[in-house]
């Protein structure tokens, strides 16, 4: 049986395992770094999101969205006032932490599984009052 993580990181040679050594030229580096120090180039250099007609595409930001990620960048504290479907997201898959109210207990929970369980608990809610 051949031993696939000699290969990359699960199996896959794109990705590099821990610890494994990259000689970089100087323009990479010079590269890394200035998508260190600018998050907003980084991302629109170098991520891409599928979209249902067109695949694989970089991602394009929106002018507000630009300039909340480098107000998140060059600021260390920020309060944000925005409204639903504004151009942010969140993992599904994220966890958070929550306490219940009533009894205290403090417990994890993905958002995903609190959206899930709110939508439940609001469509409950309104059978009971009919």
């Amino acid at each position: 049986m051949i031993d696939k993580t000699e290969d990359g990181y699960g199996g896959n040679s794109r990705l590099k395992r821990s610890g494994d050594k990259v000689d970089y030229t100087e323009d990479q580096t010079r590269e890394i770094i200035k998508c260190i120090h600018d998050p907003v180039y980084f991302i629109k250099n170098y991520v891409k999101i599928v979209n249902v007609d067109r695949g694989l595409v970089p991602f394009d930001l929106y002018d507000f969205q630009e300039e909340l990620i480098k107000t998140f960048n060059d600021n260390r504290f920020n309060i944000v006032k925005y409204p639903r479907q504004s151009g942010k997201c969140l993992q599904y898959q994220a966890l958070t932490t929550l306490r219940n109210k009533k009894t205290g207990e403090v417990f994890n929970i993905t958002i995903g599984d609190f959206y899930e369980r709110m939508c439940k608990e609001r469509k409950d809610n309104l059978l009971s009052e009919k």
